[in-house]
């Protein structure tokens, strides 16, 4: 919740299409709720496609990846742990840049500062429990392990290779709609 959840609100809460003065005009963007056409069982079928094919990406470009070599031991830090914390932290760029790709207004503060908080609140979470003793204490396993993930040049191109790749197939489905299927709000926000 710390780093996933609350800045949803705020992005989704103060995120705005158009002006209510246009938004008057076109009665034609209102259809889209009544005729299902936000969510329905084809839409939440590509959902479900798309997280298959992400999951599969990601899985494929697992950051930093575990290839079974390394020693579970959830008492000591080791390459488990920052493999694991590397990939939650793909995990996590996902879900940012998704809410980013989704949301009406991409490039506004109220979109942009939301989320940079929620970032800054996970590399505080990983400090708090690389580096301090009630970290220790909490989670032994992650001591000093932020600096092994942030520290080394490989570890940051794997997270944002698999979370660019696993975000690739949304971008291309978010320009395709915008560009060769508009939808009524795209077409009201152009002046079409």
């Amino acid at each position: 919740v710390l780093y996933s959840a609350w800045h949803i609100l705020f992005v989704l809460g103060f995120d705005r299409d158009i002006k209510d003065e246009i938004a008057v005009t076109r009665p034609a963007l209102y259809k889209v709720g009544p005729s299902r056409q936000l969510f329905n069982s084809k839409l939440f079928a590509r959902w479900m496609f798309f997280g298959v094919v992400q999951e599969g990406v990601h899985r494929l470009g697992d950051p930093v990846r575990d290839d079974g070599t390394y020693d579970y031991d959830k008492t000591q830090p080791g390459q488990f742990w920052v493999c694991s914390t590397a990939a939650f932290t793909a995990i996590n760029v996902i879900v940012w840049v998704k809410l980013m790709l989704y949301c009406e207004s991409p490039l506004a503060l109220t979109t942009i500062v939301p989320t940079v908080g929620a970032f800054l609140c996970y590399i505080m979470a990983l400090a708090c429990l690389g580096y301090t003793p009630p970290g220790k204490s909490l989670q032994p396993s992650m001591w000093h392990v932020p600096g092994d993930v942030f520290g080394k040049t490989e570890n940051l191109v794997a997270i944002a290779a698999a979370s660019a790749a696993a975000l690739l197939l949304d971008v291309v489905v978010l320009l395709l709609s915008f560009f060769v299927w508009p939808s009524e709000l795209s077409r009201a926000k152009r002046g079409r």
